[in-house]
C-alpha cells in the first residue's frame, strides 16, 4: 500500500499557468484525510516551494533544488544537504561568462544574480522570489553553493551540455529542469536520493512510495519509487521510466494518478 506520494511541482502538480486544478486540490485533500504523506519535490529553491506548500496547507518535509536540500517547513530545519564547493561553483560561473550565458546561483536559500534583465524578471515571476544583485560572482562566492543555473535558449544549452569537459560530469549533476534551464548541483544530488532519504526518515519501503513527474530531473525519483507515474506532457525519457502515464498537468494528471493507485474518484 502506498503511504507516501512525491510529486514534482511545475508542469506536474501545477498547471502551465502555475495554478492547482480543483480536481488536484480534491486529490490533495484525500491524501490529507487518509494520512498519506505528500512530498513536494522541485528544482525550485526552498523559499519558493515553501510558499506553494503553505498555500496547499501541506507541512511535510520538501525536496528542493533538485534534491540538494530537504527542509522541514514547520521549523525551517535542514534535514539533508549536498552542495557544490566554492571553487567548483566558480568554475561554472567562468564557463557561463565565457559563453555569454545568463547565470543564477543559490547560497543559503538566497538567489543571487549579477545582471537584472528580462530573464531575471521571468524567474522572479516563476518563483515569487526577489533576486539579490552582486557585482562579481567570482569575488563573491566564498561558501558552498546549493545550485548554479544557466538560463538560455534550449538548443544553445543542449550543445553546451554535450561538449562539457568530462570532469564536469564527474563533479556535477547536470540536467534540464525546463528546456531553457540547465542546472548544476553536486554530483550526488538527485530527487531520487532525496526521496530515498525521506522514505527512510519515515521508515517506509520503496514499495510504499509513489512518485509523479514530467521532466528528466524527475527520472531518479520515478525509478526509486515503487510506483512511478508520468504526466502526459512529460519527456519521452521519463515516460519510458514510468510504470504508467496519466493526463497532462493541465488536465489534472496528478489527481488521475491518485485515483488509479487508491481506487477512488474525484
Amino acid at each position: 500500500m502506498i503511504k507516501l506520494v512525491a510529486t514534482d511541482l511545475d508542469d506536474t502538480l501545477l498547471s502551465k499557468d502555475l495554478t492547482v486544478t480543483k480536481k488536484n486540490l480534491k486529490a490533495i485533500e484525500f491524501l490529507r484525510q487518509n494520512g498519506i504523506i505528500l512530498i513536494l519535490a522541485s528544482g525550485r529553491p526552498y523559499p519558493s516551494v515553501k510558499k506553494v506548500a503553505f498555500k496547499l496547507q501541506n507541512f511535510y518535509p520538501m525536496i528542493t533544488y533538485q534534491g540538494a536540500l530537504v527542509y522541514d517547513p514547520k521549523n525551517d530545519q535542514k534535514l539533508y544537504g549536498c552542495e557544490i564547493q566554492p571553487e567548483d561553483a566558480k568554475q561554472l560561473v567562468m564557463l557561463a561568462k565565457d559563453e555569454g550565458i545568463h547565470v543564477h546561483i543559490y547560497i543559503d536559500n538566497i538567489w543571487y544574480v549579477e545582471v537584472m534583465n528580462e530573464k531575471t524578471e521571468y524567474y522572479k515571476n516563476l518563483t515569487k522570489l526577489e533576486p539579490h544583485k552582486v557585482e562579481n560572482f567570482l569575488e563573491f562566492i566564498d561558501k558552498p553553493v546549493t545550485k548554479v543555473l544557466f538560463f538560455d535558449d534550449h538548443e544553445r544549452l543542449k550543445v553546451l551540455k554535450e561538449r562539457l569537459p568530462k570532469e564536469f560530469s564527474e563533479k556535477f549533476n547536470i540536467m534540464f529542469s525546463k528546456p531553457f534551464f540547465l542546472e548544476f548541483t553536486n554530483i550526488n544530488v538527485s530527487k531520487g536520493n532525496a526521496l530515498k532519504f525521506l522514505a527512510e526518515y519515515y521508515g517506509l519501503k520503496r514499495e510504499e512510495v509513489m512518485a509523479i513527474g514530467d521532466g528528466d530531473n524527475d527520472i531518479s525519483m520515478i525509478e526509486y519509487a515503487g510506483v512511478g507515474v508520468a504526466v502526459e506532457n512529460a519527456t519521452e525519457s521519463l515516460k519510458n521510466a514510468a510504470d504508467f502515464e496519466v493526463a497532462s498537468c493541465d488536465e489534472s494528471g496528478f489527481a488521475e494518478a491518485v485515483e488509479k493507485v487508491f481506487n477512488v474518484q474525484f
